[in-house]
C-alpha cells in the first residue's frame, strides 16, 4: 500500500506557473530594491557594498518564498530585471553585475525550492 502511494506522490506533475496579482507586487518590490541597491554601490563604490546584492537577494527571496515560491520568483525576476536599464542609463559595469549575480542565485534557489517543495509534498502525502 506504501509503494502505490509513494508512486503518486513522486510521478506527481508539477503545478503551473502562474503569475498573479501579489507575484507582479513583488516583481515591482523587487524592481525598486534592486534600483536603490545599485544607487547604494555607484555611490560608494566600495568592496562591501557588492555583497549587499547578495544579501538584499537571497535573504528576502527565502523569507517570501516560503509563504509562496512563485513570489520569491518574482521578487528576483524584478531585481534581474532592474540591472538591464540600470547597465544603459547608469552605470554598465553594476547593472551588468546585478543581472548576473541575480539570475545565478535565482538557479541556485529555483533548484533547491523545487526540490524541497516536491520532497515536502511528497512527505505530506505519505503522512495523510
Amino acid at each position: 500500500m506504501s509503494n502505490k502511494s509513494e508512486e503518486q506522490t513522486v510521478g506527481r506533475p508539477e503545478p503551473k506557473f502562474k503569475i498573479d496579482f501579489v507575484t507582479i507586487i513583488w516583481i515591482i518590490v523587487g524592481f525598486i530594491v534592486s534600483w536603490v541597491n545599485m544607487l547604494i554601490i555607484s555611490e560608494s563604490m566600495e568592496i562591501w557594498s557588492y555583497l549587499t546584492i547578495i544579501f538584499t537577494t537571497i535573504i528576502p527571496t527565502v523569507i517570501i518564498g516560503l509563504k509562496n515560491r512563485y513570489w520569491g520568483y518574482g521578487y528576483l525576476f524584478g531585481f534581474a530585471i532592474a540591472g538591464i536599464p540600470f547597465l544603459f542609463i547608469v552605470e554598465l559595469f553594476i547593472g551588468g553585475y546585478t543581472f548576473a549575480t541575480s539570475l545565478f542565485i535565482f538557479i541556485i534557489l529555483w533548484l533547491i525550492f523545487w526540490k524541497a517543495w516536491r520532497s515536502l509534498s511528497s512527505i505530506k502525502q505519505l503522512n495523510k
